[in-house]
């Protein structure tokens, strides 16, 4: 008799230092949560849907360019910020927690994954690669660049597990869900003409770059160009033509018409 509550104890201990592991991130304490193929079942819902404090939740990832344009298809080697949204059905979460995965069109892992919001962090697990919360977030939105395969990988999907908890110890009153999206490649479209730039006044392709940045204006006017430590890199004058950035290290550039003060985001490779 003693030996079964032994055992019993023994086994809800190591359930509690489970969950509380996963508060900084399952997949960086070697767990998967997110139900996508390969990932097994044990997942956020298994864990951390036993109550019915914050009723349903739901999960919203959209996708948007470096225009600011909100995305359902991606065009290859682009980047793309991807912003996942956790929403309580009722009630006042204490926190909310994520993860996900990207895979492509052979449930293959695709690390496309690179600078995560504060509250997020990038997790490796059995190999896998993923992008999850980095302790309780009292936030419900995470967001991390994303830079789409090369061409001819076909759709890609994005695998979810998320969960809005109470902040007590384990996982009593804690609710969660499971959702994936998938999204389709297609290919890039290069303005036309002048006429096509959209109301930003001018556009920078192709983008991401290798070095070469074509940049298309509708007036005569300065752009500088800073880097992501908010440092002026390079200037340039004329409403159209191309800036060589080769001999900049990789990495993401802001294109600011010196006039507007409006700006693009170019990632180079």
């Amino acid at each position: 008799m003693n030996k079964i509550y032994l055992s019993l104890i023994s086994f809800c201990a190591l359930g509690v230092v489970l969950l509380m592991s996963n508060a900084g991130g399952p997949a960086s304490n070697g767990n998967r949560a997110t139900g996508a193929p390969g990932d097994g079942s044990n997942t956020c819902v298994s864990c951390h849907n036993s109550g019915n404090s914050f009723g349903s939740v739901s999960i919203d990832l959209t996708m948007t360019d470096a225009n600011g344009n909100v995305k359902s298809e991606y065009i290859a080697d682009s980047v793309y910020e991807v912003k996942v949204t956790v929403t309580e059905g009722m009630g006042s979460p204490a926190g909310y927690g994520f993860s996900m995965i990207c895979l492509d069109a052979d449930d293959n892992n695709y690390n496309g994954w690179s600078d995560p919001s504060s509250n997020a962090q990038l997790s490796t697990s059995s190999s896998r690669n993923y992008v999850e919360h980095d302790g309780i977030s009292s936030s419900n939105e995470f967001t991390v660049d994303w830079t789409a395969p090369s061409a001819s990988k076909g759709d890609v999907s994005f695998y979810i597990g998320a969960n809005a908890v109470n902040g007590a110890s384990g996982n009593n009153g804690d609710n969660a869900a499971l959702k994936d999206f998938t999204f389709t490649e297609t290919e890039a479209e290069e303005p036309n003409s002048i006429d096509e730039i959209d109301q930003n006044r001018f556009v920078v392709y192709p983008n991401p770059t290798n070095g070469i940045l074509t940049i298309e204006s509708k007036i005569n006017t300065d752009f500088v160009i800073f880097n992501s430590q908010g440092q002026l890199v390079a200037k340039y004058y004329s409403n159209s033509g191309q800036i060589d950035l080769g001999n900049l290290p990789s990495g993401f550039y802001m294109i600011m018409d010196a006039e507007t003060r409006l700006s693009q985001k170019v990632y180079k490779l």
